[in-house]
């Protein structure tokens, strides 16, 4: 008797842990199988290593004196260029292990190109900076008319004189960066000028900016009539871009309100510049049409979501490696969570207007707002 009731303790130990051994099995199937599905997703975007850039498109225009000779550009005075160089040689960019920095990169690609051949003007540059302390995401605008210090290096100089061009170190619109360095040369300078590190970013044109709003069934937007009537113009030239049947009516607004704009609408009223604010206004539409991608994007069904990543992953190219992306995505949760705050730099108050349609900021107290904030603790 006594002989059963210990065959039947262990029958029942053997049984628990089978089920154990089952259950921790199906686990693991469960997280490898999803693990291989974002594996495939991040598959499809373009990881771009540094050299991959291979600029062959110039499209600044060369400038020449009577004799045929190339001139070599400057917008800024000697004096001005040799106060940047001085700030921009002044150490390495300030970083924070609770804050992760990603520069994102809005291109217009609109003759759609081979993009590593010619990334473009980059006419939307919003660093993202994520911070765990304070459990926000900063969207800081870098206005494209920013003057930048730019220091090139002998590489890019005889590239640039190999197409017809010179470059000179000196200060400049930050927004041709991009176009005569990839986003490698323009990470460079966004470091150099603002002194916040940042190693990543994430590059997409601003057709890509259609579909994915498309995806996600359109954003909800209040805009102005004139606002509208502007940005009809930039979603007439894009739809005739992207060969859209009847493009001068297909997708235009008939005036202002509460509007949910689709894919096309919503980033002709992000380009739009002809408004009062200009480009001030301008990188405010943009971070507002992120923001309300991200908020749709927290409600997104798993079909939706499919089709987004199928949508846009292909279109993204970034310098950041497959662990890095899953590292973020196994944080995305915890992100969304986050509240979002926006900036613009030039701060109000800190720049002023210089030769070249520029602004040029005061870089030392820019510099030291902008890491109070994005580097804040609480």
């Amino acid at each position: 008797m006594a002989t059963n009731k210990k065959k039947r303790k262990t029958n029942k130990r053997n049984v628990a842990v089978i089920v154990m051994c089952a259950v921790l099995a199906f686990i693991l199937i469960v997280v490898l199988c999803a693990y291989l599905i974002l594996k495939s997703y991040i598959g499809k975007i373009n990881h771009v290593d540094g050299d991959d850039w291979n600029i062959t498109v110039n499209t600044d225009e060369i400038q020449t004196d009577e004799d045929g000779n190339i001139v070599v550009e400057t917008t800024m005075s000697e004096e001005i260029n040799s106060s940047g160089a001085e700030n921009f040689g002044n150490g390495e960019g300030v970083e924070k292990d609770y804050v992760k920095n990603i520069l994102l990169i809005g291109v217009d690609n609109r003759h759609f190109e081979n993009i590593l051949s010619n990334p473009g003007n980059s006419d939307s540059i919003i660093l993202v900076s994520i911070n765990s302390k304070t459990q926000k995401i900063y969207l800081t605008s870098i206005m494209r008319d920013t003057a930048a210090y730019i220091q090139y290096s002998d590489a890019l100089k005889q590239k640039a004189e190999a197409m017809g061009k010179v470059y000179s170190d000196g200060y400049d619109k930050i927004n041709t960066a991009n176009a005569r360095g990839g986003p490698e040369f323009l990470l460079d300078i966004v470091e150099g000028n603002f002194k916040v590190k940042v190693d990543d970013y994430v590059l997409v044109d601003f057709y890509s900016l259609i579909d994915i709003i498309d995806v996600l069934g359109g954003i909800p937007m209040t805009i102005t009539d004139a606002e509208a009537e502007a940005a009809n113009n930039y979603i007439r030239d894009m739809d005739f871009d992207r060969h859209v049947e009847d493009w001068e009516t297909a997708n235009v607004l008939s005036g202002g309100g509460s509007l949910i704009l689709n894919g096309v609408q919503a980033g002709g009223y992000a380009r739009e510049r002809q408004t009062s604010g200009s480009d001030f206004n301008r990188t405010s539409r943009q971070r507002a049409v992120i923001e309300q991608i991200i908020i749709k994007a927290k409600k997104m069904s798993v079909s939706q979501l499919n089709d987004l990543v199928n949508t846009l992953f292909p279109k993204v190219y970034t310098n950041m490696t497959e662990g890095a992306i899953l590292g973020m995505v196994a944080d995305a949760v915890t992100y969304l969570g986050y509240d979002v705050e926006q900036l613009r730099v030039p701060f109000d108050g800190m720049y002023e207007p210089v030769s070249g349609g520029n602004l040029l900021p005061d870089y030392e107290a820019t510099s030291e707002k902008l890491q109070s904030i994005i580097f804040a603790t609480e």
